[in-house]
């Protein structure tokens, strides 16, 4: 089961890299970005009015200095080069004036359109994480199965990272993009139709040169992202496996592995930097078409009395605000479809398959006893492929139930779906006479306690990971869990005794410290049922030995499913099940299971064989 759940986890990581950035559907990405935009109209109403005041002030300005212009040369040839400083400061002082008030007030409600995207932008941004946060929750366990932890996390950081960035920035560049090339188009339009045109056509070679380098650009960026993204796993893998590379004399190799890959990823990103360094000098060069074809043909219309100096001064620092739009529009462009790529990987992980929600009409456990039930019992990861088929199981209260069995028989799988972590695909499982089906899933898993093989702490304080399962208990609380998990000796020799700060990866103390917290952490939370999977099949033998009292203490009276390793562990148990291929084959006593030619009797003597050997 672990390898096809692995195997699966690899697949589906691969597939969302390999398209990572390339939308599979723009429109409705488009379509639900939009939507969630559409949730602050107020703001948004906003950025547009702002947008066209700040861009149709602006647009106006080459007109007012081209007026003011037209009056200096008119002044001069009126009253000759000899006119007085006041005479020539009364000719050009309000278009100034003009030309002033209309730049500031321009950059004003620019202002107010740049903070107004930014907070429009973190709020979608906010709402999204917000969303994924509360998905997390709800997703069943079968979703972590199948998909690595990394690809989750890259969906709620970098994903949302890039449709942020884009939203904020990009997208706000794109829309005074449009804006400025549209109100400048018509504003030439009204002074002269036909140098427009002209002029348009000219700037057109520059938009196609602009969309083919572009694309080139996305292709060898897409190209080096690949290739670095090879590189970073590689390094990871290598790095997190040093001690198994050293182990089996493998550095070399490694070495030579992570040299080719490097070299690819040099060769990639060369090129990628070539060509992204060359666009903007291309682009910049084949606009500036336009600067010269207005030059001439101004010139020349100017010289025939169709058109003004000033005029003309107009049309030149219009194909200025025309040709810098264009080539922002094109890497807006670009970025854009990265963004809309991770947008839909955001809403495919948001519109995955949920846990089944609670009743409606909920029952709760008052007194819990510890009794349960397997009633034909039929479970399978996938339809097509059933592991349990019709488990029958009764558990008194207050009974210690042992599962063994080999690797993959389906013993974790049993617990966790007692857990229901899993949904069953028939029959059904009741604690005290209630379908856990009717039991809202906190009830159930407040009612159930699990010390598991992997130790997990949370970043933290010692006092704080006992207390996750209670966390309003007091110090007196916690050091009594402590005591009573046999781990309060220890934690009072650490510098800072229970405040000492600890997390499973980064820790001074033992696994076999590790596991006795996390039994602490079982106390304190008091559950009714215990589930102990293979608690102490990682440590030493005498660590076993005071994880084993502390086991003991904690499954008093208490009904306790303990998946054990160690047969020599369970001989006390009230029950053990002996599971192979999903099915329990045989159950009974330690006593009466060893009295029969049975399964756990060649798995117990084998072990034993095995220990008298060692």
């Amino acid at each position: 089961m672990k390898k096809q759940k692995t195997q699966q986890r690899k697949e589906n990581s691969k597939t969302d890299y390999e398209n990572e950035d390339m939308p599979k559907n723009k429109a409705a990405a488009i379509k639900r970005l939009f939507a969630l935009l559409l949730e602050q109209k107020a703001a948004l109403i906003i950025i547009i009015f702002s947008t066209i005041m700040s861009i149709g002030l602006y647009a106006a300005t080459p007109l007012i200095l081209g007026k003011a212009i037209d009056q200096l040369i008119q002044g001069i040839n009126e009253k000759g080069f000899g006119g007085s400083f006041q005479v020539l400061y009364g000719i050009i002082k309000w278009p100034i004036l003009l030309f002033l008030v209309s730049y500031l007030t321009s950059s004003l409600f620019a202002f107010f359109q740049e903070y107004t995207m930014a907070g429009v932008g973190e709020k979608l941004v906010l709402a999204l994480r917000k969303k994924m946060s509360d998905k997390i929750t709800r997703l069943p366990l079968n979703y972590y199965d199948t998909h690595q932890t990394g690809n989750l996390l890259s969906r709620v950081t970098n994903d949302l990272d890039r449709v942020a960035e884009v939203l904020k920035t990009g997208s706000l560049q794109f829309i005074n993009a449009i804006f400025n090339i549209s109100i400048s188009i018509v504003v030439m339009l009204t002074q002269s139709p036909l140098l427009t045109v002209i002029i348009l056509a000219a700037m057109s070679i520059s938009v196609f040169a602009t969309k083919w380098i572009s694309e080139k650009n996305f292709e060898v960026a897409a190209e080096n992202q690949n290739i670095l993204g090879i590189l970073n796993g590689s390094i990871e893998e290598f790095y997190t496996g040093n001690l198994i590379i050293k182990s089996f004399n493998q550095h070399k190799e490694v070495i030579n592995t992570v040299r080719e890959i490097s070299e690819r990823q040099y060769a990639a990103n060369k090129k990628a930097q070539f060509v992204m360094f060359a666009i903007y000098p291309a682009i910049r060069f084949l606009t500036q078409l336009g600067f010269v074809v207005t030059a001439i043909v101004g010139g020349i219309f100017a010289a025939a009395g169709s058109i003004t100096i000033g005029t003309i001064q107009a049309f030149l620092q219009y194909v200025n605000q025309i040709s810098d739009p264009i080539a922002q529009s094109s890497y807006f462009l670009n970025s854009l479809q990265a963004a809309l790529a991770s947008a839909e990987r955001v809403f495919e992980f948001l519109d995955e398959e949920e846990e089944v929600p609670d009743t409606h009409a909920p029952k709760l456990l008052t007194e819990p006893k510890g009794a349960v039930s397997f009633e034909h019992v039929r479970f399978g990861y996938r339809p097509e492929a059933v592991l349990m088929e019709d488990i029958n199981l009764t558990v008194r209260p207050n009974e210690m139930v042992a599962i063994v069995g080999p690797t993959g028989a389906g013993k974790t799988t049993l617990i966790n779906l007692l857990m229901r972590f899993y949904e069953l695909n028939g029959g059904r499982i009741l604690i005290d006479g209630i379908d856990i089906k009717d039991l809202p899933k906190s009830e159930l898993r407040k009612t159930v306690g699990m010390v598991l093989q992997d130790t997990w702490l949370f970043q933290g304080t010692i006092a704080d990971n006992i207390a996750y399962g209670k966390m309003d208990a007091t110090r007196e609380e916690i050091i009594q869990a402590a005591k009573a998990a046999r781990c309060d000796q220890f934690i009072r020799t650490l510098e800072n005794g229970y405040d000492t700060v600890i997390s499973s990866e980064d820790s001074n103390i033992s696994q076999g410290q590790m596991q006795l917290l996390t039994i602490a952490r079982a106390m304190l939370a008091n559950p009714s049922l215990m589930i102990l999977d293979e608690a102490t099949s990682s440590v030493d033998t005498r660590t076993e030995v005071e994880i084993q009292k502390a086991m003991h203490q904690i499954m008093k009276g208490k009904t306790s499913f303990v998946i054990a390793h160690r047969l020599s562990t369970i001989r006390s148990a009230d029950m053990i099940l002996v599971m192979k291929n999903g099915t329990i084959i045989e159950h009974g006593t330690h006593k009466e299971l060893l009295a029969a030619d049975t399964f756990y009797a060649n798995l117990y003597n084998s072990q034993f064989a095995a220990g008298s050997a060692s």
